[in-house]
């Protein structure tokens, strides 16, 4: 029984169970529980309940840059990243675009990287030049960074858009075709998806730290495809291509703690899941896929967020690629690669509300939702567009950039236009209306009383639905009160298995089905029950066309009342018709074209990125070394998406080489020294105010006349001397402190880790959070230390040969992401160059393993990669003419050991500058990671690949620097 919206209404009790109930509800016997409940339409939100959604959508277009691939967006400085790549291998056009989109969009800065040696099919040296070109891109807030993957040339990048330097590269077998990369500021650690799985690096090191590895059915390599971070509760979300799952990954620990199998709707067609996102007020997960690439399985699958259960199909375009949420207003975006065109999607009906023409007729590669709700869509080209001349193309044979309005392309390098894609910036506005109401059948006059009282109701009465009556002036014959009715049905012939009750008692008459109060205005509403078998006398149950009919008696249950009986209403037995709930009218996909701008786009002169002196990595700059804001930034759902489709089922393809199992960590560079060369810690680091910035060799007056000083903004110092004499080095610290005032914890590396240990170093018994570590350090409480290094030779690292005159060894200690609250200090501290002085033995150390020490891994020649957009077949078919990459010259593939090195004494550069890593995340799983040696200030820090105080190697000391 539903309660009337009358306030001073009264129903008696109904079949008998409850006396008379005050308010307006009729009393209901135990009988009729069942009958009468009310139910509770579902939905996914109560907003999706009580309002009807109406969403319009316009589109504004924007000449772009050639063979766009992906956005970024950053919030601190309000811009937007596009990566551009034009055309097939080799790439002679592509960048970073860095837009103002505050306002108008323009086009701000384009950033040119360097360029590399291209392999033609089938030949063994270079015919040619081609830009590392990226593809994927993404912008770190915490450090102003902009990562990028290079997936042409197997690598990943990162820039800083203040000093147009490319600061670090990943090494060769870090990534094997990477395809997208994402940030996540909780954990401190970058995403990069690919081929074979994915790579995760340190945001402050800019260390490969793990593999996750993909296969498929078969137990064969997988491609990682775009991905989703869920920062806030540590996860994860990436499909795998082939296998057609989508893993849930911890960003803590790396496990897969959930794989959810996507759902086909045709079972006989590929599926190719490519983008994931989620939305935690439905509790969904959304997987786009580009199906078999004609429109079988293309679209987004829905799924349950918390069991990965399969709930819905949302159809849409030929090859659904690039996925965004807006999760704000409950809406999607999603890019169709097969057409050029953006769907809009209402994520609480499931319905594609608007279909948005960018002005290509495909290539539609990303889309990306700002903090405004504006959102961004980009294809690689736009229909009819004529070429233009910029500085973003390169001279194929010398490497150079040139102005140019094209480029060689095909295998007879004829000339080709460059032309320009699409950007569009589409804009959705939501409103909302109340629902309309739940269409009845009528309600009619069907009764009036001799004393003026009416009765209304409906003459159907539905199978298993309560019949509704209303009543006006039904009152006493001195007006003074409201009468008390009984009703009766067929004259009391179908009365009920439990008699009602007046106030507790049995009524004065036999038959009746309910008793009715009307309030003291002698009105009421009342449902009665349906009658079955199971709540009254009935043999069998009514069937649709019989007729009950209704009385209304009143005169006996209440003194002075008006006299009334007969017949009120002659009610039909009526089926069930169609759900008329409470609806909106269904929403039709409304076709939208991008309207021109009329903002003729500017091409700026290209901006090198340089690597920084000696083709060394710069550390991350300080806070105040962020670029400046050019354009509104985006909300933390505002996603950068995928670039470009990915292989067909049929057609992935096969990684360069294959990700390793969790439990084959990347192996450093090269190994590590003897544990005798073991940083000894003596301090802390500054406060928040004094955020690390780059600084240079200079002299101190603490500083002897041997030492040289490098000094980092919070003031720390680490005192070298200026040759390095003989198989050790001792240095020592300053002022090295948390901002909490506690001493920090410092990894050194050499060369940036190039020249690593032949047994990573360990945290406390652990392996820390970084490959290529030569020792760790810990400062006491004031902040110093004194630390002692071996100098690298065959016999503790990963060289193939040792040390020779000319030769140098940059050292870099790194802080931040070791222990909580540390200051962030990077780069080269200080470089030796050595040079022979005399023949000495080589340091003693424990006798190698039985594997000699493993050189850098290498990229299969064979295998290379290819576009993110390209089939299987395209991508075996390319990995013939890509290039080796180099291989380290400090690897070789065979290499005598020597009992005896000589002697080498090493000077210490007297102009070497850093730069300050400005990333503010720091790792807390190093919390108390290293060992306490227990006297006052000193810290053991594992170096050299053993475990701190182990046995087989010399232990590293730390000691106090005295006053």
């Amino acid at each position: 029984m539903t309660s009337s919206p009358k306030p001073s209404r009264k129903l008696l009790a109904i079949a008998g169970a409850l006396s008379v109930v005050a308010g307006s509800f009729a009393a209901v016997p135990a009988t009729f529980a069942a009958n009468v409940s009310a139910s509770v339409p579902g939905g996914n939100s109560q907003n999706s309940t009580e309002e009807c959604r109406h969403i319009a959508v316009s589109a504004t277009q924007y000449q772009g840059l050639p063979g766009q691939y992906q956005l970024a967006y950053s919030a601190a400085t309000s811009s937007l990243y596009t990566s551009f790549s034009s055309g097939r291998p080799p790439i002679l056009t592509g960048g970073v675009g860095t837009w103002n989109v505050a306002s108008t969009p323009s086009l701000a800065t384009v950033y040119q990287f360097p360029t590399t040696d291209f392999i033609a099919r089938g030949a063994t040296a270079p015919t040619g030049k081609q830009i590392e070109s990226p593809y994927g891109i993404a912008y770190d807030e915490a450090t102003g960074y902009v990562w990028v993957t290079q997936t042409r040339v197997n690598k990943v990048s990162v820039f800083d858009p203040a000093t147009n330097k490319i600061i670090w590269s990943s090494a060769e077998g870090d990534v094997n075709h990477p395809r997208e990369v994402r940030i996540d500021p909780s954990s401190g650690k970058v995403f990069v998806s690919g081929s074979g799985g994915i790579s995760v690096f340190d945001t402050t090191l800019h260390a490969l730290v793990k593999k996750i590895e993909f296969t498929d059915a078969k137990g064969e390599s997988d491609i990682a495809m775009n991905m989703h971070v869920d920062s806030a509760d540590g996860k994860l979300y990436v499909p795998s291509l082939s296998a057609g799952t989508v893993k849930v990954i911890d960003t803590k620990s790396y496990e897969v703690e959930k794989t959810i199998q996507l759902h086909k709707e045709n079972a006989e067609a590929a599926l190719n899941p490519s983008d994931v996102t989620i939305d935690k007020s439905l509790k969904e997960i959304y997987v786009s896929a580009q199906g078999d690439r004609k429109g079988s399985n293309s679209g987004i699958t829905v799924y349950d967020l918390e069991t990965g259960a399969y709930k819905k199909t949302i159809p849409f375009g030929s090859q659904a690629l690039a996925l965004a949420s807006d999760e704000a207003r409950d809406l999607l975006y999603v890019t169709d690669y097969g057409t050029g065109n953006v769907g809009v999607v209402d994520a609480r009906t499931g319905t594609v509300v608007s279909q948005v023409s960018t002005g290509a007729t495909s290539g539609a590669n990303d889309v990306l939702v700002a903090a405004d709700g504006s959102v961004y869509a980009v294809a690689r080209s736009i229909e009819g567009a004529s070429a233009i001349e910029t500085d973003y193309t390169i001279d194929k044979t010398t490497g150079e950039y040139r102005t140019s309005s094209t480029e060689p392309k095909g295998k007879d390098n004829a000339d080709s236009p460059i032309t320009p894609g699409v950007m569009v910036k589409i804009n959705t506005t939501v409103e909302t209306t109340a629902k309309p109401a739940a269409q009845t059948s009528s309600e009619e006059l069907v009764k009036t009383y001799a004393d003026g009282a009416k009765l209304y109701a409906v003459k159907d009465w539905t199978t298993g639905e309560t019949l509704k009556l209303r009543g006006e002036g039904f009152k006493t014959q001195d007006g003074s009160k409201g009468s008390v009715l009984a009703v009766k049905l067929n004259k009391g012939r179908i009365s009920a298995k439990e008699e009602p009750k007046l106030n507790g008692a049995e009524g004065n008459s036999a038959g009746v089905w309910a008793y009715i109060q009307a309030d003291e205005n002698g009105n009421f509403t009342a449902e009665l029950p349906y009658p079955t078998t199971e709540n009254s006398n009935l043999k069998e149950n009514l069937k649709s066309g019989d007729k009950v009919s209704v009385f209304l008696l009143s005169g006996s249950m209440v003194e002075g009342d008006t006299a009334r009986g007969g017949e009120a209403l002659s009610a039909t037995v009526a089926e069930k018709k169609a759900d008329t709930a409470e609806t909106c009218a269904p929403a039709e996909t409304t076709q939208v074209a991008a309207a021109p701008s009329g903002v003729t786009t500017t091409y700026p002169a290209g901006t090198k990125l340089s690597l920084p002196d000696g083709n060394e990595p710069t550390p991350a700059p300080s806070e105040s070394a962020k670029p400046e804001p050019t354009t509104p930034a985006p909300s933390e759902s505002a996603k950068p998406e995928p670039t470009t489709p990915a292989p067909s089922e049929s057609a992935k393809p096969e990684p360069t080489t294959p990700a390793p199992s969790e439990s084959a960590k990347p192996e450093p560079t090269t190994p590590a020294p003897s544990e005798s060369a073991k940083p000894e810690p003596t301090t802390p680091a500054p406060s928040e105010s004094a955020k690390p910035e780059p600084s240079t060799l200079a002299p101190s007056e603490s500083a002897n006349s041997n030492e040289v000083v490098h000094e980092y903004k919070d003031g720390a110092k680490v005192y070298f001397p200026k040759t390095w004499d003989g198989q050790k080095l001792t240095f020592r610290g300053e002022g090295f402190k948390t901002l909490d005032g506690k001493g920090s914890v410092i990894a050194v590396k050499l060369n940036k880790g190039a020249i690593s240990a032949k047994e990573e170093p360990k945290l406390e018994g652990v392996e820390g959070n970084s490959a290529g570590i030569w020792a760790y350090i810990k400062a006491d409480e004031n902040g110093n230390f004194t630390a002692t290094i071996d100098r690298p030779t065959v016999a503790n690292s990963n060289l193939t040969e040792e040390l020779k005159t000319g030769d140098s060894v940059a050292i870099y200690l790194l802080s931040g992401s070791l222990t909580e609250n540390d200051n962030v200090r990077g780069g080269v501290a200080a470089e030796y160059t050595f040079s022979v002085e005399n023949q000495a033995p080589a340091p003693k150390v424990s006798e190698p393993k039985t594997s000699e020490p493993a050189n850098a891994p290498v990229t299969d020649p064979s295998a290379a990669p290819s576009a993110p957009a390209e089939s299987k077949e395209q991508v075996k078919e390319n990995a013939k003419d890509q290039s080796k990459a180099p291989v380290d010259s400090l690897n070789s593939e065979t290499q005598k050991k020597d009992n005896a090195a000589p002697k080498t004494s090493g000077s210490s550069s007297q102009n070497v500058t850093s730069s300050s890593n400005g990333s503010t995340s720091s790792s807390s799983s190093s919390k108390s990671s290293l060992a306490n040696t227990g006297a006052s200030g000193v810290v053991i820090a594992a170096g050299i690949g053993v475990l701190a105080l182990a046995v087989g190697a010399t232990v590293l000391v730390a000691r106090r620097r005295k006053a």
